[in-house]
């Protein structure tokens, strides 16, 4: 394993798809704190009178994931290309240059494609929370705040009907159906559980296109396999209308469409982790050849 993350390490792309991906973050946060900026001042001229509202607006719902700008929205798009790109083809990268061969001199094949597997995973995951986390400290150091328990406990009131607001709906849309209750005790609970819920998809989806590697000679059309897994689902959930069930969706921390469910994550999660592993495992057996 020590070998596989000096490999990431010197690896130039996986750089490349933290850069990138940090980047998109950094421009959600930018973006989104003249759009909060703009708008405190505003609520802070309507609602003075009404401390709970002014509470619910809070410079942490611009932490990427939690904002309408594009750059947040379009983190959680092409996430599955990015976090992949280093790792997805690191198989038949090691087939192609002979590196294959060495390596199975050292370990037994079982172990090899175990320590692989476990490897791309937890690797994809870290690319995928890593900026996500750097860009929610940046963000508070421009905002200056590091406390939200005025939200929470506003948020709290919210749901429990004692909130004192004004004669609007506006703030009803903030309830959520999904980790409320974590909502009410802490922002960065909540945030922090969405993104450990993404790196596990981003994983899975890394995993997938280590799995089809298996079959393919083509290593551009490998890089793009988790890419298109995930706008595959998108394009069937969507025809269907079951846009609940899409993990475009429910990994979204603003929850974005109704419907949604905890079984919804766990479902998908589980479907894709056993299609993934079952493809994974077939592929291993069509490799038998090379270790004639």
């Amino acid at each position: 394993m020590n070998v596989e993350w000096q490999k990431l390490f010197k690896n130039k792309m996986t750089y490349l798809s933290l850069i990138a991906l940090q980047v998109i973050a950094l421009l959600a946060i930018w973006k989104g704190a003249a759009y909060f900026s703009e708008e405190y001042d505003l609520a802070a001229r309507l609602y003075h009178d009404y401390p709970d509202a002014l509470a619910l607006f809070s410079s942490h719902q611009y932490w990427v994931g939690l904002s309408d700008t594009f750059f947040s929205s379009f983190y959680y798009f092409v996430f599955p290309l990015l976090v992949s790109l280093p790792v997805v083809d690191s198989f038949y990268k090691e087939k192609a240059t002979g590196y294959l061969n060495f390596e199975l001199l050292r370990v037994s094949r079982r172990a090899y494609f175990a320590k692989k597997f476990l490897f791309v995973f937890v690797s994809s995951f870290f690319i995928f929370t890593i900026p996500l986390v750097l860009s929610m400290l940046f963000a508070n150091a421009m905002s200056g705040n590091w406390n939200f328990e005025s939200y929470s406990t506003a948020y709290s009131k919210l749901i429990n009907g004692t909130a004192a607001l004004p004669d609007t709906n506006i703030f009803f849309s903030q309830e959520k159906l999904l980790f409320s209750e974590l909502l009410q005790s802490s922002v960065y609970l909540y945030i922090l559980v969405y993104y450990f819920i993404g790196g596990l998809f981003a994983g899975v989806y890394a995993c997938f296109g280590l799995a089809v590697s298996l079959f393919l000679n083509n290593r551009y059309l490998i890089l793009f396999i988790p890419m298109s897994i995930y706008l595959g689902m998108w394009t069937i959930f969507t025809l269907l209308g079951l846009l609940a069930w899409d993990p475009f969706n429910f990994l979204d921390p603003r929850q974005p469409v109704s419907k949604l469910s905890y079984a919804s994550m766990i479902v998908m999660f589980g479907l894709l982790l056993a299609v993934t592993i079952t493809t994974y495992f077939i592929g291993v057996k069509r490799q038998r050849d090379v270790f004639a």
